[in-house]
């Protein structure tokens, strides 16, 4: 049996103090690479209420129609739930999907404003009004609101 191993005080003291010292310069996570409206894609970002929850949700729209986005829905219990949607938006009208089977319509219905419904795969509807602001800068990878 080998005996065990004891550490001095002034052992542990050094490995605390490296534990809680700051990272190298350049070891910070990198902030997300962003895009903006341009090169044939719209950027922007809604929020809204729906119940007891907020919504934000980064959406991107390409000339062909083709859209795509992340909604975060933040409970009041402060829990977030992420859902990456796809679909199109044509004449104002926007039809997304998630790939559980949930699905996000509705319009336009100003420069500043959107209304929809959300249908849960379980049939369940929901209706929600939201703010609209254009040409914000949202995750490259996958059209995510920023962080706040």
């Amino acid at each position: 049996m080998k005996p065990a191993r004891s550490f001095s005080l002034a052992a542990l003291a050094c490995l605390f103090v490296l534990l809680a010292a700051p990272a190298a310069p350049g070891a910070e996570k990198a902030a997300p690479k962003t895009i903006k409206s341009g090169s044939g894609e719209v950027t922007e970002l809604w929020t809204g209420k729906v119940l007891t929850a907020t919504f934000r949700a980064g959406m991107c729209f390409r000339t062909d129609g083709r859209a795509r986005g992340v909604l975060i829905l933040r409970h009041s219990n402060g829990q977030e739930d992420t859902y990456h949607l796809y679909g199109h938006i044509r004449a104002n009208a926007f039809d997304l999907t998630h790939g559980s089977g949930h699905s996000f319509t509705g319009r336009l219905t100003g420069p500043a404003s959107m209304e929809g419904r959300v249908k849960l795969k379980n049939g369940l509807s929901l209706n929600l009004e939201g703010k609209r602001e254009q040409d914000v800068p949202l995750a490259a990878e996958d059209c995510a609101p920023l962080p706040r």
